[in-house]
């Protein structure tokens, strides 16, 4: 699926666009605070119903308005790759305590339903954050790839959430009996749950180990997946032995939710041992390794969206990722300030956007 006619409406420092993106590569130029990224932010409140950059809404509502539209024309990917006229028309409008999402004129319950409709992958401008900070960024990371690979995993997911809630409030209200009824099914959920993310990191990790190499990097990396409790024992029986601290701390101390992709270089932190452009190059590689294993399993992955590709990186590794986003034939838009590469170097196809104070034109 790609965006055939994109119509956004109050958003930052947008008033209103309506652009007509390739279905492979696009550039949107701009400098800082001109509403490039805005752009992007654009696609995907209408991928997630949310945005990126703050949970509340109001920052993301231009100044006056009440509220921030975006719509999005979607035609589906043929196989030999030209355009098709068919599809849905995808729209979500966030007023600073509202959401209303649509699809093909009917309501949009669930914002999985959005993420199926409108899949899209966004690396923002500081993507080393995916291997700098703490465990929750890279188990979302985890998730967010077994959404798309694994559809049976949203189900599995949601039951885990559910008993460690009920684990959860029985532990709070103290109650040792209900603390080991709900250990049961969340010991269950937990094991169910950890086979499909060590499936898929191991998956994600060769994967990305391939691209590394494809791309000849000075650097290789090691992995260790740790699911949240002793490898050695059931969660059931750790979950007895840890019900006292369990109560004394006020939650469910072990489990899925404590699970880390951990990743190293040469036995060290690989935020510690890589250079800033290293990281990102890293970072890439997931990301890339991720869109071929979801395009493996579904014949097609999801938008690519890029926030200022060309930092922290040298021009050499600017046109290795460059040519690997194209090689993946995804629909691509990438925000930056000036081009990676000259403009009669861009693959064929490639639409260039310029934006300025929230305007947006078009070289075609």
């Amino acid at each position: 699926m790609y965006i055939r006619v994109l119509e956004i409406t109050d958003l930052r420092v947008i008033e209103r666009i309506r652009i007509e993106p390739a279905a492979g590569l696009n550039f949107i130029v701009g400098e800082n605070g001109s509403g490039k990224t805005s752009l992007l932010e654009g696609i995907y409140l209408a991928s997630r119903g949310r945005t990126f950059r703050h949970a509340e809404a109001g920052p993301m509502i231009r100044f006056g308005a009440e509220q921030t539209t975006v719509v999005a024309h979607l035609a589906p990917d043929r196989v030999d790759g030209s355009a098709d006229e068919s599809g849905a028309i995808l729209g979500v409008r966030r007023g600073k305590q509202s959401l209303l999402c649509r699809l093909n004129g009917s309501d949009v319950r669930k914002r999985s339903e959005l993420a199926e409709a409108l899949p899209v992958q966004w690396i923002g401008s500081q993507p080393q954050l995916l291997i700098s900070m703490g465990p929750e960024v890279r188990r979302r990371f985890v998730d967010m790839g077994l959404f798309h690979v694994e559809p049976p995993y949203l189900r599995a997911y949601a039951e885990f959430q559910r008993t460690l809630q009920q684990r959860n409030a029985a532990i709070r209200q103290g109650s040792r009996e209900q603390v080991s009824f709900w250990s049961t099914p969340f010991a269950a959920a937990s094991e169910a749950l950890n086979e499909y993310r060590e499936s898929f990191s191991e998956r994600l990790v060769h994967r990305t180990l391939e691209l590394l190499g494809e791309w000849h990097t000075d650097f290789t990396i090691d992995y260790r997946f740790r699911r949240g409790w002793s490898s050695t024992v059931h969660l059931e029986e750790e979950l007895r032995r840890k019900v006292d601290l369990d109560l004394k701390m006020g939650f469910t101390t072990i489990g899925p939710q404590r699970a880390e992709l951990e990743i190293s270089v040469e036995g060290g932190v690989a935020e510690k041992r890589l250079s800033r452009g290293q990281q990102k190059v890293l970072v890439f590689a997931l990301n890339l390794a991720m869109q071929d294993l979801i395009k493996a399993r579904k014949g097609t992955a999801p938008i690519l969206l890029v926030d200022d590709l060309n930092a922290e990186l040298d021009q050499l590794n600017r046109e290795k990722l460059l040519a690997a986003i194209v090689a993946r034939g995804v629909q691509t838009f990438i925000a930056a300030i000036e081009l990676p590469i000259a403009v009669g170097r861009l693959p064929p196809g490639t639409r260039l956007f310029h934006v300025e104070h929230g305007r947006c034109t078009s070289d075609d």
